[in-house]
């Protein structure tokens, strides 16, 4: 069965979701989406709970919701931030004091990040500028193996090119 993650901006959408299990691909959303629901009000689709726990980061993960990490996948991490970062994401010390924009930016790259640590098929995101447009996501698709598409995109894998068939 073809695993996929689902990023925050389309756990919400029930209608990729009954797509996807009609489909037969297996969906999951990662213990950073939980977290950042909490904060928005949006619930996810079929009220779903993280099947994915994120690999731990000091000051952003929560006790009991992640997974130790391994020294490849900090590396990770750092990489997919200066993608989706432009190479701009502060470093060191300079990580303290985050603005609301670069925090977001930090649980994107945990969020694709923990898909790459449990070597998930297909990466569902609409955030084009961090994963899919200026050449990210065939940098991304080549560096970790894994398919980036967005929700449109998937939606038209899962039902044959007819977005509304069977949904």
């Amino acid at each position: 069965m073809t695993t996929v993650t689902l990023d925050t901006n389309l756990v919400d959408d029930q209608r990729l979701l009954t797509a996807a299990q009609r489909a037969g691909f297996k969906v999951a959303h990662t213990s950073v989406t939980d977290r950042e629901l909490s904060r928005s009000g949006v619930a996810s689709a079929e009220g779903r709970k993280a099947q994915l726990f994120e690999t731990g980061l000091v000051g952003e993960s929560v006790a009991g919701m992640f997974v130790p990490g391994a020294e490849h996948e900090s590396t990770n991490l750092e990489e997919i931030l200066d993608v989706i970062s432009s190479r701009s994401f502060p470093r060191g010390e300079n990580r303290e004091r985050l603005s609301n924009g670069q925090r977001r930016q930090l649980r994107d790259a945990m969020i694709l990040s923990t898909h790459v640590r449990e070597r998930r098929e297909i990466f569902v995101t609409n955030d084009r500028r961090g994963f899919v447009d200026n050449g990210r996501r065939e940098f991304f698709e080549e560096k970790f193996g894994t398919k980036i598409m967005t929700g449109e995109e998937f939606l038209r894998l899962c039902c044959g090119n007819d977005v509304d068939k069977n949904v």
